[in-house]
């Protein structure tokens, strides 16, 4: 394969890990509230899959990155719609509202003994790599 032509966002090399029923009810909850959201954390699976299959990563390692991509953004659904879908500029108190799905999200998955393992997708998603927490 030409390496020039590798197309991360190809739609067909994303694995099928089998999501257990609590992880499709809270993507399932997700995706109701917000369509956006849920083919953003869709897409974002796919992505992370793609990088580890490059990577040359383990199965289960891509498994467990793939899976908690699936369910990074799974806080947003306590977000309200105003602010998760509001077409313009957030505000400063509503960007600080936004900004609590990842600790919303990280209890959810630590409230859950199934998506207890993948409590870091929501929880570092918006770290960077020196451990400062992004705006």
């Amino acid at each position: 394969m030409n390496e020039l032509s590798f197309d991360f966002y190809s739609p067909t090399t994303l694995k099928s890990y089998n999501l257990d029923k609590s992880m499709q009810y809270q993507l399932n909850i997700l995706g109701s509230l917000d369509t956006f959201t849920r083919k953003h954390c869709e897409h974002v699976a796919n992505l992370t899959c793609r990088l580890c299959e490059r990577l040359h990563c383990s199965r289960g390692f891509t498994e467990y990155c793939t899976i908690c991509a699936y369910l990074h953004d799974i806080g947003k659904q306590f977000i309200p719609p105003s602010i998760l879908q509001k077409p313009g500029a957030l505000t400063d108190e509503e960007y600080a509202v936004m900004k609590t799905h990842t600790t919303i999200g990280y209890d959810i998955c630590m409230n859950d003994e199934k998506l207890r393992p993948y409590a870091a997708g929501p929880i570092y998603h918006h770290e960077a790599l020196n451990g400062t927490r992004l705006s």
